[in-house]
């Protein structure tokens, strides 16, 4: 199974007979692509659904649309304080797109050190992924963002990057992560409460 935010909603590619289909939301059985198509954008207009169950082969139903790679990265100080990012209005974690010919692992470092300013990183653990979509071109496209917790040598120089509208990078400790988490996203919301932070 695949768990896929659009918004803050979620949309679950699944087994044909998951008997947790339909709780709390809609079911769509798959048939074809423009089918799939019209499922999901009836899912994001209806304000009242926050699950749609996509059912078929989740390992199929996850190559219909294109995915674009990302990383980045859970960064820990020794006090378990963890560095986030606020944009748009949304507290976030570091992360980006993957760049020609770098691993995913050379994406999450360069990425976090990008937009924080924060150098002499390490990966320590790789963490679970997170799956979003959304419309680009047009064309509605996977992000698939791959998480690494980290460590770090160096926090001097900590700078927002302005070019990807970062206004604020900080560090929050257990106190605070709840109250930030109630103006971010249910993938950052999902990676913390997965990992053991929330």
């Amino acid at each position: 199974m695949y768990k896929v935010f659009l918004n803050n909603k979620c949309i679950f590619l699944t087994q044909e007979g998951d008997p947790l289909a339909g709780r709390g939301g809609k079911v769509h059985q798959y048939y074809s692509i423009s089918g799939l198509s019209e499922a999901i954008e009836e899912f994001e207009r209806d304000r009242k659904a926050d699950n749609l169950y996509i059912t078929g082969d989740p390992e199929i139903l996850i190559t219909l649309f294109p995915v674009i790679e990302a990383a980045g990265g859970l960064v820990k100080k020794p006090n378990d304080q963890i560095l986030f990012i606020f944009r748009y209005g949304k507290w976030d974690l570091p992360k980006g797109k993957a760049e020609v010919g770098e691993t995913i692992s050379e994406t999450a470092l360069r990425e976090v050190t990008e937009e924080t300013g924060v150098t002499g990183l390490k990966i320590t653990k790789e963490l679970l992924p997170t799956f979003h979509t959304y419309r680009m071109d047009g064309k509605r496209v996977i992000k698939k963002t791959h998480w690494f917790e980290m460590t770090f040598a160096d926090d001097s120089n900590i700078v927002p990057q302005a070019i990807e509208d970062i206004t604020v990078v900080k560090w929050l400790g257990q106190k605070d992560i709840p109250w930030a988490m109630r103006d971010s996203y249910a993938s950052v919301i999902e990676l913390l409460t997965t990992s053991g932070y929330l």
